[in-house]
């Protein structure tokens, strides 16, 4: 049976590096993801093998951003999938119409719950849970070390070709193409998943919808489509919506991202964007996890 509360913590971690693998965060976005990522909504085993699961820290300071958002709602750019036609850069909000029943917090404008009231989910496998873990270690690191906007601003164009040569391509066809190029057949492919939920590529035509973000940020928006048919008690659709989810899973970002996300963690050189992929991969066991699906480390 599927559970609203597991999957409003997916939609979280989905939507939040969704944004940060499509854009460097500024400042404010910056300090916003180190206060809140104590209150990760995906379970954790520390570097040094002590389960974080139980439960998020208060020992961020209070003052130094929006203490009660979640992890998707800290400030992060908007780089999602608008509603097909729609004008907007910004991701859709297709969250629950109703309120949410007692216990489970309303969803926000980025579509996920209040951190200060979600329940951090205890699924995932061992080395997903490291892996996030490790990640979370990371974000720390980037904050003890001072790592400024400017610094990971480079890192992510380095990067992911922000405005050169990327070091590691973002795009699923560039990885699994038979040419290695951009808009090629899985381009297309991911397109048509898009708009079988009325999503779009926010610069169609433009530029390739597969970008890791973007196909982190639909996960997400189909999450809580899912989350607004369990809200609305039509187990059918939400049904029909995880079937979309689990074949988009397992044909598309289980099909690539994890070596892609491999390379990323090592060809990073900030702090922050290592933990951002360490967290991502964290991310995608924990969902393959919850759905049965293989999930193939390099």
């Amino acid at each position: 049976m599927l559970d609203a509360a597991t999957l409003d913590s997916l939609a979280a971690a989905f939507a939040a590096l969704g944004r940060l693998h499509r854009e460097a965060p500024d400042e404010t976005a910056l300090r916003g993801f180190r206060d809140l990522i104590e209150d990760w909504p995906l379970a954790a085993l520390e570097p040094e093998g002590k389960d974080s699961a139980a439960g998020p820290s208060n020992a961020g300071p209070s003052n130094a951003g929006p203490s009660n958002a979640g992890p998707s709602n800290a400030g992060l750019p908007s780089a999602g999938l608008p509603n097909s036609g729609s004008s907007s850069a910004g991701p859709s909000n297709p969250g629950p119409s109703n309120p949410a029943p007692a216990g489970a917090a309303a969803v926000g404008e980025a579509g996920t719950a209040d951190a200060s009231t979600r329940t951090r989910w205890h699924g995932g496998t061992d080395a997903g849970r490291a892996a996030t873990g490790a990640g979370m270690e990371q974000i720390r690191e980037s904050a003890r070390a001072g790592e400024t906007p400017e610094e990971i601003r480079r890192d992510h164009d380095l990067l992911y070709g922000d405005t050169a040569a990327a070091r590691v391509a973002p795009y699923e066809s560039v990885h699994r193409g038979v040419d290695g190029l951009v808009f090629g057949e899985a381009t297309l492919e991911v397109r048509a998943a898009y708009q079988a939920l009325s999503l779009q590529a926010p610069k169609l035509n433009q530029e390739p919808d597969d970008h890791i973000g973007l196909e982190f940020d639909f996960m997400a928006q189909l999450t809580l489509q899912v989350i607004d048919a369990l809200y609305g008690d039509d187990a059918a659709r939400a049904e029909k919506l995880m079937t979309h989810g689990t074949d988009f899973l397992r044909d598309h970002l289980l099909a690539w991202a994890p070596q892609m996300l491999d390379l990323a963690t090592q060809h990073a050189q900030t702090h922050f964007m290592k933990g951002v992929v360490l967290l991502s991969i964290g991310a995608l066991d924990s969902y393959a996890e919850l759905l049965d699906l293989p999930f193939e480390r390099p």
